[in-house]
């Protein structure tokens, strides 16, 4: 099932325990359900959820998805990943994706010249 990673919810729906897109099926299903049955009541209902609980849920979430930095081989890697955040922080994450491509492109090319001006 595609979705998105951080937005859907999967990142943290896996930290608790959810091990597939089955997980996210389940959430939509139960929301639609909640919709249905509860309707417009359902605003004050989310409205008296404690706020606290949904910090430690993105928290989790936040934690889930930084661990990626682990994967990280070498320095232009890291490089690469903390641009990709900087720069999705200040605009946006497409604009991020953009130019963590280009960079990692741009290095890539560097190695690979510096490999072949070695020879």
């Amino acid at each position: 099932m595609p979705c998105c990673h951080g937005a859907g919810g999967l990142a943290g729906q896996y930290k608790f325990g959810g091990r597939s897109g089955g997980s996210v099926a389940i959430l939509g299903a139960a929301k639609l359900v909640l919709g249905f049955v509860v309707g417009s009541s359902l605003a004050k209902l989310l409205n008296q959820f404690p706020v606290g609980v949904l910090g430690v849920l993105l928290l989790f979430a936040g934690l889930e998805l930084a661990m990626a930095c682990r994967d990280m081989a070498s320095k232009e890697e890291s490089f690469v990943m903390l641009l990709c955040a900087a720069v999705s922080l200040g605009s946006s994450a497409a604009i991020g994706f953009v130019c963590g491509i280009v960079v990692f492109l741009l290095l890539r090319l560097r190695s690979k010249d510096q490999s072949c001006s070695a020879l």
